[in-house]
């Protein structure tokens, strides 16, 4: 049975609401940095404690409206256990990818999803994303890839979106389409997100200077993984990505105001 109520606040635990506005938080540094499709596409979270359960924006906000009341508590069916603030419905076809992700043997906590133009352009190419082209692109680990499908197209979409995933990778390039990115936490899908842009912004600007590829500088294999390898072993003394996320969330707070932890 669904909830309705406006007072969400009072009828969820304290660590929902703290992911509440986690999740309410980086739908607003996505509408920082630009990485937005209208009302279109999505973050999710599953709630702590609660294999069940995970925390999606409503249907038809902008992602710059969206507060920790008005995320949308859903089963892994995509059905509204919890409307939030407002009576409210969700895009299904959206989290049917998300929620095959969720429940998969990666399990993550955290999924980001985003039609980013750069990141849409760079996942067309065929050869697609070059990991020794940026120390962007190096701290992405390998990159999967998954060939255009809408959700609704049949009912085996989402495994095999899943199984293009792996069991290893954080990064779903999908062409014509854009990416997701996966993590155990906020900060971990964030930094990837943030990486996978600029190193797409980065190659781009390079190939467009370039006659072909035999004109760029390529970091080599060895050196790109050596690479990822420090930066997955917190060289920094924290967490991939914590710093990092921390500061944009700052940075989002004083163009923005505290408002979505409403």
């Amino acid at each position: 049975m669904s909830v309705l109520n406006q007072d969400v606040r009072q009828r969820v635990d304290d660590q929902e609401w703290a992911l509440r506005i986690e999740l309410a938080a980086a739908y607003r540094v996505f509408a920082m940095f630009g990485w937005t499709h209208l009302i279109h596409t999505h973050i999710t979270a599953k709630v702590p404690g609660d294999k069940e359960h995970f925390l999606i924006n409503r249907l038809g906000l902008l992602w710059e409206e969206i507060n920790a009341s008005s995320l949308v508590k859903v089963d892994a069916d995509g059905g509204i256990v919890d409307h939030g603030s407002n009576t409210s419905s969700i895009n299904p076809a959206g989290f049917k990818i998300h929620s095959a992700i969720h429940q998969s043997s990666r399990a993550a906590d955290w999924i980001m999803h985003f039609h980013v133009p750069e990141v849409n352009a760079i996942a067309n190419l065929k050869d697609g994303l070059i990991r020794g082209l940026s120390v962007y692109s190096m701290d992405l680990g390998a990159i999967s890839y998954h060939d255009f499908e809408h959700a609704t197209s049949g009912s085996d979409v989402c495994a095999r979106m899943v199984s293009d995933l792996g069991p290893k990778n954080k990064v779903l390039m999908l062409p014509n389409h854009g990416a997701i990115t996966i993590g155990g936490s906020v900060h971990e899908a964030f930094y990837l997100t943030y990486q996978l842009v600029q190193a797409c912004k980065v190659q781009i600007l390079t190939q467009s200077c370039s006659r072909s590829n035999s004109d760029i500088l390529i970091v080599d294999e060895e050196t790109v993984e050596q690479t990822y390898q420090i930066v997955q072993n917190n060289y920094t003394g924290n967490e991939f990505g914590k710093m990092e996320w921390d500061a944009a969330k700052r940075k989002m707070e004083a163009e923005q105001g505290l408002g979505y932890k409403d």
